[in-house]
């Protein structure tokens, strides 16, 4: 009964809101039209960065930036402490709530035998700095051949090489590292505005022994992933300064809202043109307005959003350009929205196709299981950065576990995360022995496949600019992927047993074949088929990328080189959907840099426009 009286008492609230914003709005006697030279769909890492470049680089411009989420502030005390990242997964205010969709296929192990991969959360950042203010601000590049085959799509693409790419990451990062050799100084920068430190408290004494324990096994150490080699044992670098989380909104969106001036212009009005950045939070965009006096051209003018119950449009004056920095979710879909995208799709949802292209398809993202291991107790308190140490590795493709030469092998495709555990991890067999013991001590070591060949989709499952995309992530549904999992589970396993983790700290694996979880249907050794069900049902994911692929149309790309979405004028996407090929590592850095990239890419064609 009280449920239904507090949805009655919200619902006469919501009327009452309702009603006096569209009267507020009715009797408004000053709408001013909102014109901006640049429009910027989404404040998460690549829209801070590019409103960051474009205000300080171009003169007498004002940019609207139009973000659904609202300011990091909101929840100051957990998104800026380093150490709750865990919790920060449970803000349901700052993440769009995305779901994937439940997929059966054939299995790989056995492919008579059909298995299921339940829907899941897909955590997505909703707030300033989007998805850069909830992650782990673990600071990673990828390798240098990737971005090599970026450039390889043709002549024109060669200004997305490893040596342009190289000169946008050291120019948005601020490394801190003390004495750093000639060789770290060649692939870093330290001026730009994101930092970038070592851990500056150390670590815990059981992830250092967790470094002596892969030592063990003949992995190399590694102090530097994101320079000449990426393979190894390592301490990560982190996004962070002073103790607190550095989003891309603490360091580029709140410098950019630093530059505001006044140009007394009569072409404007008495008062003139102020150039600035104005962020409009909770401002969900609807679709993309385009100029219906031609009817040749998909030429964008604006946007419509929604913002404080009502909906509103923004313009482009002349030379201007709409940018959707919205993430590999919300980009496509708003493209989708606009016209732009699977001719069937769109048809099925009534939307007028404007420009078939494959918007939504080449969703690529890195699958990441993990394994949990108690530990002495109180071997871990709440200083730690969260997760502090990289394996990084090359998997072996029959699912067995890597050997000495894969270890030293330097093009790698697993990754394995290795955290500590912290309050507001999120694991069914932890919770289990904390009921029964009441406080859980130990780590968890979680590989993910850097470089995976499955690839999955998204699409519309209505017009309503409101309804989630269906996401599709295909995990698993090429067998490489699964038993290059597989190996990398194994050598966590492997891990786990060597000293002094086994010794010093009684480091134990829990929910494989205990009362914490049972997946072993054969005595103690898992088989094929007993990892492929607990992949099934424990992978989860943070990096989606790839679905408005940067490509020749011919190859199946839906923007140039340039950014510039094909069979329009005056629109680009600049975020990790346009990813051809998925970086092998985090994505925060690799977003951050193709928006550098595309910022100077947009100062030319402004000024050519001049």
């Amino acid at each position: 009964m009280s449920v239904e009286k507090n949805k009655e008492d919200d619902d006469k609230i919501r009327e009452c809101w309702i009603k006096n914003v569209c009267g507020h709005d009715k009797h408004a006697k000053f709408k001013p039209k909102e014109i901006y030279d640049f429009i910027i769909v989404g404040a998460g890492t690549a829209g801070c960065v590019l409103a960051r470049e474009l205000i300080r680089c171009i003169p007498d411009i004002n940019i609207l930036v139009l973000e659904a989420g609202g300011p990091d502030a909101d929840n100051n005390g957990l998104i800026h402490l380093p150490c709750a990242f865990f919790k920060n997964f449970t803000l349901s205010d700052h993440d769009w709530g995305y779901v994937t969709q439940e997929q059966r296929m054939p299995s790989s192990v056995d492919p008579t035998k059909e298995i299921l991969k339940n829907e899941a959360p897909y955590i997505r950042g909703k707030v300033w700095g989007g998805s850069s203010s909830l992650n782990a601000m673990i600071y990673m590049r990828g390798q240098a051949k990737e971005y090599n085959d970026w450039a390889a799509q043709g002549p024109e693409y060669k200004i997305w090489d490893w040596d342009h790419c190289l000169e946008a990451f050291n120019a948005v990062e601020n490394n801190s590292r003390k004495n750093p050799d000639e060789k770290f100084k060649e692939f870093h920068g330290f001026n730009g505005l994101l930092p970038v430190q070592d851990s500056q408290n150390g670590i815990y004494d059981i992830m250092s022994g967790l470094i002596d324990a892969a030592k063990n096994l003949g992995i190399p150490y590694n102090d530097d992933f994101n320079g000449e080699r990426q393979n190894g044992v390592g301490i990560y670098q982190f996004t962070i300064k002073d103790g607190r989380r550095c989003s891309l909104a603490e360091s580029y969106l709140k410098d950019a809202l630093k530059k505001i001036e006044l140009h007394p212009d009569p072409k404007y009005d008495s008062f003139g043109k102020v150039t600035a950045v104005d962020v409009r939070s909770f401002a969900h965009v609807l679709n993309i307005i385009w100029d219906e006096k031609n009817k040749e051209e998909n030429i964008a003018i604006g946007v419509r959003y929604f913002c404080n119950g009502i909906v509103r449009e923004a313009f482009i004056a002349p030379k201007g350009e709409v940018i959707l920095c919205g993430g590999a979710i919300n980009s496509p879909q708003i493209l989708m929205l606009s016209g732009i995208g699977p001719k069937e799709n769109l048809e099925s949802n009534n939307i007028k196709v404007r420009k078939e292209l494959p918007v939504g398809r080449n969703l690529l993202d890195h699958p990441g299981c993990g394994i949990v291991a108690k530990s002495t107790p109180n071997a871990i308190l709440h200083w730690s950065n969260g997760c502090e140490i990289g394996i990084i590795h090359k998997a072996n493709g029959e699912g067995k576990i890597p050997c000495k030469d894969d270890f030293f092998d330097e093009s790698p495709d697993l990754q394995i995360i290795a955290t500590p555990y912290q309050d507001g991890c999120l694991n069914p067999s932890i919770e289990l022995y904390m009921k029964k013991h009441n406080k859980f001590d130990g780590i968890l070591l979680v590989p993910f496949l850097n470089i995976p060949s499955s690839v999955g989709y998204l699409e519309l499952g209505s017009n309503n600019p409101f309804d989630q995309p269906k996401i599709y992530l295909n995990f698993f549904e090429k067998s490489d992927d699964l038993y290059r999992m597989i190996s990398s589970l194994k050598l966590c396993r492997e891990i786990l047993k060597q000293p002094p983790l086994s010794t010093v700290y009684d480091v134990k694996e829990i929910g494989i074949n205990d009362e914490f979880g049972q997946w072993c249907t054969n005595g103690d050794d898992m088989s094929d088929e007993d990892w492929e069900r607990f992949l099934m049902s424990k992978t989860t994911s943070f990096h989606p990328c790839g679905t408005v692929k940067m490509a020749p149309e011919s190859q199946d790309g839906v923007v140039n080189h340039r950014l510039q979405v094909y069979g329009t004028k005056n629109l680009r996407v600049v975020d990790a959907s346009i990813f051809p090929y998925i970086p092998s590592g985090n994505t925060n850095a690799p977003t951050a840099m193709v928006a550098w990239r595309a910022s100077r890419l947009i100062i030319e064609d402004y000024i050519g426009k001049c």
